[in-house]
């Protein structure tokens, strides 16, 4: 059966409207709720290329209900008091209709897109055309809520545009999606390079007076883009309009350079020194690993693997394999966990329809991003957090165990 205008058509039209330059846009990210993973909306098969348009996808719970795609960033559309949000966090709910566009029920969309606002800046209703009244509109201009008129499942207007609010405490979902976004969605491949000198390098290179690529390709490791793919994950570095910055925390690891070496110049000779070799950073440079270790600490992935690790221990699994990290983890933060665990293309075998996580898949190792079990696993491995290092074998990945290095004995801290 032909469908006018499915729910997933209409969502796929808002979608590519409101932010049609995903790919380019370092400062935006959009992810779909899971239950447009399905291979059906109704008895329509809902085609590949819009289940790919829609991707990725993730848990959206939020206080009042999931909306159908949470996005950060500023829309490409019109937004009134734009300026009141650098990135604002956007609802949209789709409304659609398998056979008659007219029925679409805007109305209920208008008021679930609403229901977010504590916990969104910008809500948008998608709809057919043909269903959008006069009525509707004026509720929605009375509630805040855009309108995205949708024509077909590529074509849509914006005919009500929204208003900028303030949101209250955000949820662990809207914490996941913002996270992604500020890392400029990197977390598909994680680490690009598993040593921590490689990270603070592109740091020292950056502060250096010459040339940045040449100063670090001389220096540190012939790779520039991974090194500051890193710097830009942990927080050291800020890509802004006129070229990255130091952050507060990249400035403090030069600082920490200068102290340590006297100057930025003798600090890149050590780091060049160091060129090709494979000892643990802890044992290599114990004071540079313990800034390292400071800097990883403060990454919301660490943080959720070390949570985990320690939960495990506690209970006596002192050596678990990756399933169970990845198990805990969901436990904790499940919307957070699916962005740094599982790779997007298999994440339809792991989190259902439902939202809910199908533990079977999780002794499958070609679920992980590699980067979790290999760079990454490397990284907390040379900054003193884990015992071994990671593994690229998929072969290996469910017997390369996870063991922290000095686990936080249960009772200690507590009065």
């Amino acid at each position: 059966m032909a469908a006018t205008l499915a729910e997933p058509a209409v969502l796929a039209a808002a979608k590519d409207t409101l932010y049609p330059d995903l790919d380019s846009q370092d400062s935006q990210y959009a992810v779909t709720e899971t239950q447009f993973t399905q291979s059906a909306w109704g008895d329509w098969p809902i085609p590949e290329s819009i289940r790919h348009r829609l991707a990725p996808y993730n848990t959206i719970q939020l206080a009042d209900g999931e909306p159908d795609l949470l996005g950060v960033g500023m829309p490409a559309l019109e937004v009134l008091n734009a300026d009141a949000a650098t990135t604002p966090v956007t609802v949209i709910e789709a409304k659609g209709h398998n056979t008659d566009a007219t029925a679409a029920d805007v109305q209920t969309g208008i008021t679930q897109a609403h229901s977010h606002l504590g916990e969104a800046n910008l809500g948008y209703v998608a709809a057919p055309t043909q269903a959008i009244t006069d009525t509707a509109r004026a509720l929605a201009r009375d509630l805040n809520i855009g309108v995205i008129a949708v024509n077909t499942a590529t074509d849509a207007t914006l005919v009500e545009p929204a208003r900028v609010t303030g949101a209250g405490d955000f949820s662990t979902t809207i914490d996941a999606v913002r996270f992604q976004a500020t890392t400029h969605r990197l977390t598909e491949g994680s680490f690009p390079v598993n040593h921590p000198k490689n990270y603070l390098g592109y740091v020292l290179a950056l502060a250096a007076d010459q040339d940045t690529h040449t100063v670090y390709t001389d220096n540190v490791i012939n790779g520039v883009p991974s090194g500051r793919r890193g710097a830009l994950l942990l927080g050291l570095v800020a890509d802004q309009p006129a070229g990255d910055t130091l952050t507060h925390l990249g400035a403090d690891a030069v600082r920490f350079a200068r102290d340590q070496h006297g100057s930025i110049t003798a600090a890149l000779d050590e780091f060049a020194s160091w060129k090709g070799r494979s000892t643990r950073f802890t044992e290599l440079a114990p004071r540079w690993a313990q800034l390292a270790r400071s800097v990883a600490i403060q990454y919301d992935p660490t943080q959720l693997i070390i949570e985990s690790l320690e939960r495990l221990h506690n209970r006596g699994i002192t050596h678990p394999s990756i399933d169970a990290v990845a198990r805990e983890a969901c436990r904790i933060n499940q919307p957070l966990a699916v962005e740094v665990f599982f790779t997007q293309p298999r994440l339809a075998d792991v989190l259902g329809p439902d939202g809910n996580i199908d533990e079977s898949a999780l002794t499958d190792p070609t679920v992980y991003k590699s980067g979790i079990h290999f760079q990454f696993k490397y990284h907390l491995y040379h900054v003193g957090l884990l015992t071994d290092g990671g593994t690229d074998d998929k072969d290996k990945v469910l017997s390369n165990t996870w063991a922290l290095a000095h686990p936080v004995e249960p009772g200690t801290g507590r009065n």
